[in-house]
């Protein structure tokens, strides 16, 4: 056993425990013990990403062949947790607001990102709803955290139970994989179908393995299982939406990749195209007719995720790369804009629901353009990015996606992703003809964190910076994948 491949998961997990063991005795006798919980965090995420930087190397398999590390595994290890790192940084003032819970908010982060590292390692089944599942006792915890709103409250109920329904969807699917092909390991699996024609394939197989991709599309929010997404996105603190929609995102999809490379892409390459298609026609419609900025960021995930899915359906290594490639891009846009979300503030002073309703709101924006230039620039600049406008990192990577499904067939798919790519573009002008064009709203204030504000920024450049070395980061994901 090689326990050093396991390093950055126990890490974070021991991090988290010690964390709340420490708060137990310090928190009430020192009054600056947030300041101490908010570095140690930082400490504990640094640490464990150093650990995964020297997991790069030879593939080897371990624990009874039931984990695996590679150094594509180690490279989305390292994303993680540096998106996890950036998220601790970006939640100082809702730390800070917490008091008392800021203890519990730190230590559910590093336990939700072990339970996603030991994920998309998994080389088995166990240990894959394992991780899956310490990842998701860890969410539903975090989308209610904010006790003092009815909307986070309804928020978490809402994603616990269709987190549980997926997860028994899940589980009835492993099942019945196990039933008959004889085993949970990956590897095991892959031989046994390799063995045989597409049209030998046992359909209980074929349809246990159809249940765990509906499953991983559940967590995924992919169309037609979001309906969960935008009521959630809703309804979740800002700063532990910033986590969902980055970290939480990334690993879940890049599970979901793996799974499906390792094994099932015979059995899944046209459902997860047909599952594509969809993403992008809701994700792009669905937000045209929204008004709060967190449920129209809901469905703009959506739709980023149809391409992830057209891209990576034939589950080749040009195509794995390539979508990695957009998940990196579309997690650094996400950072950019959730982190824009946790310094809105109301300048009330209140934060209840109605509140809330109102700063979230797009009209809210009015002439932010005016009060804050250099705000409105960075998130004008990421928007644009989001909406694959030229010659923006995110139009790259749907360029690359698009190109790569032209390649492999899919001309069809391509012109209708295009068409409804085109029609998503107006509710992100509509944004920005807010912030420019509008008087200003006089409804909410920036707060000012100059991390936050460093951290949008950098993701702004980043993504204008990025059209450089596209090709060269490619090509560096595709060495590392096997």
């Amino acid at each position: 056993m090689k326990l050093s491949l396991l390093l950055p998961e126990i890490i974070l997990f021991c991090g988290a425990i010690l964390l709340l063991m420490l708060d137990i005795f310090f928190n009430k006798k020192n009054q600056k013990f947030q300041f101490f919980s908010h570095l140690y965090t930082l400490i504990i995420a640094g640490l464990a990403l150093s650990f995964a930087v020297k997991g790069f190397g030879a593939p080897q398999k371990y624990f009874n062949e039931m984990l695996n590390s590679n150094a594509i595994i180690s490279l989305l290890k390292c994303i993680i947790i540096s998106t996890l790192t950036i998220i601790i940084l970006v939640s100082v003032r809702y730390i800070f607001t917490l008091e008392k819970y800021s203890s519990e908010y730190l230590a559910l982060l590093l336990i939700s990102t072990a339970g996603g590292l030991i994920m998309i390692s998994s080389n088995n089944f166990l240990v894959f709803y394992l991780g899956l599942e310490l990842q998701a006792l860890s969410l539903y915890l975090l989308a209610s955290f904010n006790t003092k709103s009815a909307q986070s409250s309804e928020a978490g109920i809402k994603y616990f139970i269709l987190g549980s329904l997926a997860s028994g969807i899940l589980l009835f699917g492993i099942s019945l994989i196990y039933g008959f092909s004889g085993s949970t390991n990956f590897d095991n699996i892959y031989q046994f179908i390799s063995k045989l024609k597409p049209e030998e394939i046992p359909a209980g197989l074929v349809f246990g393995t159809i249940l765990v991709a509906t499953a991983m599309f559940f967590k995924t929010s992919a169309a037609p299982f979001h309906m969960w997404a935008p009521d959630v996105y809703q309804g979740a603190p800002t700063a532990v939406l910033a986590f969902f929609g980055t970290a939480i995102k990334f690993t879940a999809v890049s599970a979901l990749i793996i799974i499906a490379s390792k094994f099932a892409w015979v059995i899944l390459s046209k459902i997860v195209i047909l599952v594509g298609l969809l993403s992008i026609i809701v994700g792009s419609l669905g937000a045209i007719f929204q008004k709060n900025i967190k449920r129209l960021l809901a469905f703009s995930s959506i739709g980023h995720l149809g391409f992830i899915f057209i891209g990576v359906a034939n589950f080749d290594k040009n195509s794995v790369a390539i979508a990695i490639f957009y998940l990196t891009i579309y997690a650094l846009i996400s950072l950019g804009v959730f982190s824009f979300l946790t310094i809105i503030s109301s300048n009330s002073g209140n934060e209840s629901d109605h509140e809330n309703e109102v700063i979230f709101n797009i009209n809210s924006l009015s002439g932010l353009y005016k009060t804050n230039p250099v705000m409105a620039i960075s998130l004008t600049t990421l928007l644009f990015s989001s909406a694959g406008i030229p010659p923006l990192a995110g139009f790259f990577s749907k360029f690359f996606i698009l190109r790569n499904a032209i390649s492999n067939g899919l001309i069809y798919i391509a012109v209708i992703a295009v068409i409804v790519s085109t029609i998503s573009a107006f509710y992100y002008l509509r944004i920005i003809k807010i912030i420019y064009f509008d008087e200003p709203a006089d409804k909410i204030q920036l707060e000012d964190y100059g991390n936050t504000r460093l951290i949008i920024g950098l993701s702004a450049l980043l993504n204008i910076a990025l059209i450089i070395w596209i090709e060269p980061i490619i090509n560096i994901i595709k060495r590392f994948i096997e």
